[in-house]
Order: structure tokens, then C-alpha cells, then sequence
């Protein structure tokens, strides 16, 4: 219920703050005022819009498609277009400030100048189209792989394992995509993928041609996968049930030995869902059982903030997702401000820790300074 308010909060806000900037002082007519007003609001409401919708509304699947699409690629460039505003405004004020400061003001700097303030706003208009664009066209495409390379003594055989996570595959996902995406990872014969959670972001009975897609990733030890806090929001008992019967293995506070090597996986669940959950807890004494002191050992985790919880003891490498490295910029900094690691690749306890950026988008299909990515993972023995 909060976690709405501060959505409704949010938006009006956003709104106001756009709408005011942008057509507020402005010399536009007021036909095309109000035309802005209501893009402006239907984009920053769009999140709640669509909730309602997908929970409340019958639509055929082609017409929620475009709604979805078209609705939170609105809301992204939104994002954009207030960001760039603020930053714009808080430059001018500053400039116009100094300017002040050192008796070179004029009229033609002030801010409040309606004719310059309205050549500002189209220029800033113009700019945010194109940033847009370009995070579209990022958000959009098949993601690039990503190649790291983890040694360790413990490990006796090398191997190739993929990492993939927050696919977020929804209704509106283009099925076409996902074969794409499986294709691409196939090809690069993996011995092992591992996915760390959010891969399904929707109920499973409006995503099977996307599940039948998905089902065809193959490699030589299979697949494993933990939970993310989607699977949770979408229905926890479905998606293991798909995943069962795609022959993936889903590692609920459980591990195993991957085939004859010497290396365990073990996954848990998401941390900050499943705490409130009646059945499911992070639990790694049962994650680890059937392991051993010479395993290498591998936690599948979708937060990445667990590995302030694990040392060397334990795991060798722990896998996350989660974050999307903050996915569209300055979004980053809030990210940031939530999650202590972001992305990449990082040394906790002795521990590596690889926190992939994502390989699909949540919400609007864009990304800016945040790349997708799927990892090759080179697990190489240490001579």
C-alpha cells in the first residue's frame, strides 16, 4: 500500500515539476499546453496505468502489447526529459548567478525570459528524443556477451558456464527475442548456465510461446537457476513448475556437484522477498549440504548484497543479478544508494562476486550507460 502512495507521490510530482517547467511560463498556445499536460501525465502514470490493466482489464494480447510498450517507453523518455530539465535549470541558474556576481547579466540570460526559456525547452526537447533513441536502441537489442575468467586450486577440470539474469520475459517480450538470446548462448556450447533470478516477470499461462523459447538453452551439465523477486511477484509455485518441466533446476536453498567435476552450485532464494515468506528463508546450511571442503563452490544468489553474509569458508564465486547496473543514467545514483555493490565484477571476504547488468529491462525498454550483458564465464583450474 506505501510502496503505491509513493508511486502516486512520485508521479504527480514529476508531473507538476514537468509540466510547469516545460509549458508553465511558455508563449505555446494553450490547445497544445494542454496536449503536453496530458503526455506528460499519461507517461509518468503509466506504471500505475498499466498495473490496473494487467490485473483488471481484458485486452487482446497484440493491443496490451503495444499499450505496454508504447506506455513505458513514454515513461522512460519522461525520466529523460526531467532529468535533462533539472540539470539544464540548475546550469542556467548558475551561470546567470555568476553572471550576476561579476555585472555581466542581462535580460537575454535571465531564466526567466519566456522567448529564450522557450527555444531552451525545444533545444532540451530535441536532445532528450535523441537520448532516448539511443537508450532505446540499447534496451532493445541482444545483449553483447561478457567474458571473465575465475582460478582456483579447488577447481580440477575447466569450464565454460554462462551467467544470464533479469530477463524479466513478460507478455509483451517479443518471443523472437528470447529465441534469439537462446540461440546466441548456445552457440557457445556451454558446459553449464546459470541463472540468477527475474527471468520470468509475468504468470506463466501468458508467456508459454516465451517459455518454449527459453526451454531450448542448452548445455552439457544443464541448467540452474535461484529466485528472484519477480518469481515471487508472479507466482512462485508456477514458475518452478515451468522450470521443472523445461528440465532446469531450481536450487531453493539446495546445491549439487555439476556432473563428474568438482565443482557445487548452490542457490537461495531471493533475500529481501523471501523473508516474508512462510516456507521460503535464505538458508545455507541446507544450500551447502552434500558438499565438501575440496568442492569449489558456487552461490546462484539474485541479491548481491549476500555476499556480505558468506566468506572464501564457503564459496569460491557467487553470481547476482538484480541491480541492472542502475539501467537508465542518473538512475544509477539511487541505485546506488540501495544496493552497496552495482555491477561488474568485485572481491568480498575473499569471495569474487559477478554482478550481471541484466540481459532484458524492467519497465521501460531502455538503457543509458548501463549496458546489457550475458557472461562467459571461464572456470579455469589454478596450476
Amino acid at each position: 500500500m506505501f510502496f503505491y502512495i509513493g508511486i502516486l507521490i512520485i508521479a504527480a510530482s514529476c508531473s507538476i515539476i514537468s509540466i510547469r517547467t516545460l509549458v508553465g511560463y511558455s508563449n505555446v498556445k494553450i490547445s497544445y499546453k494542454i496536449l503536453i499536460s496530458i503526455l506528460i501525465c499519461f507517461g509518468w502514470f503509466f506504471p500505475v496505468i498499466i498495473n490496473i490493466v494487467k490485473n483488471k482489464v481484458a485486452m487482446a494480447p497484440a493491443a496490451y502489447n503495444l499499450l505496454y510498450n508504447v506506455g513505458y517507453t513514454l515513461f522512460g523518455f519522461m525520466f529523460i526529459l526531467f532529468t535533462m530539465l533539472m540539470l539544464r535549470d540548475i546550469l542556467w541558474y548558475m551561470i546567470y548567478g555568476i553572471a550576476k556576481l561579476m555585472h555581466h547579466a542581462s535580460w537575454k540570460l535571465n531564466p526567466k525570459n519566456i522567448d529564450v526559456l522557450d527555444y531552451a525547452n525545444v533545444i532540451i526537447v530535441f536532445i532528450s528524443i535523441a537520448i532516448g533513441t539511443y537508450a532505446y536502441k540499447e534496451g532493445t537489442k541482444i545483449p553483447e556477451f561478457k567474458e571473465i575468467t575465475i582460478k582456483s586450486s579447488k577447481i580440477n577440470e575447466d569450464i565454460k558456464a554462462i551467467h544470464i539474469s533479469d530477463m524479466h520475459i513478460n507478455r509483451a517480450t517479443p518471443s523472437f527475442k528470447i529465441q534469439e538470446m537462446v540461440n546466441k548462448i548456445n552457440m557457445q556450447i556451454p558446459d553449464v548456465i546459470f541463472m540468477t533470478g527475474d527471468i520470468i516477470d509475468d504468470d506463466t499461462i501468458f508467456i508459454k510461446p516465451h517459455l518454449e523459447a527459453l526451454s531450448n538453452l542448452s548445455a552439457k551439465y544443464g541448467v540452474y537457476s535461484s529466485a528472484g523477486n519477480h518469481e515471487f511477484y508472479n507466482g512462485l509455485g508456477k514458475w518452478i513448475y515451468s522450470f521443472k518441466q523445461m528440465n532446469f533446476k531450481t536450487l531453493f536453498n539446495q546445491g549439487e556437484v555439476i556432473g563428474d567435476t568438482n565443482i557445487f552450485v548452490a542457490g537461495i532464494p531471493d533475500s529481501h522477498t523471501a523473508i516474508s515468506h512462510p516456507v521460503f528463508n535464505v538458508d545455507f546450511i541446507k544450500a551447502l549440504k552434500g558438499s565438501s571442503h575440496k568442492n569449489f563452490k558456487i552461490l546462484l544468489s539474485h541479491n548481491p548484497d549476500m555476499i556480505d553474509n558468506i566468506t572464501s569458508v564457503n564459496f569460491g564465486l557467487q553470481l547476482s543479478g538484480h541491480t541492472h547496473g542502475g539501467q537508465i543514467f542518473p538512475f544509477h545514483l539511487l541505485v546506488k544508494k540501495a544496493n552497496k555493490y552495482l555491477a561488474g565484477e568485485y572481491k568480498v571476504n575473499g569471495v569474487d562476486l559477478h554482478i550481471s547488468r541484466g540481459a532484458g529491462t524492467w519497465g521501460p525498454p531502455l538503457r543509458l550507460l548501463a549496458p546489457s550483458d550475458i557472461t562467459i564465464i571461464n572456470l579455469k583450474a589454478e596450476k
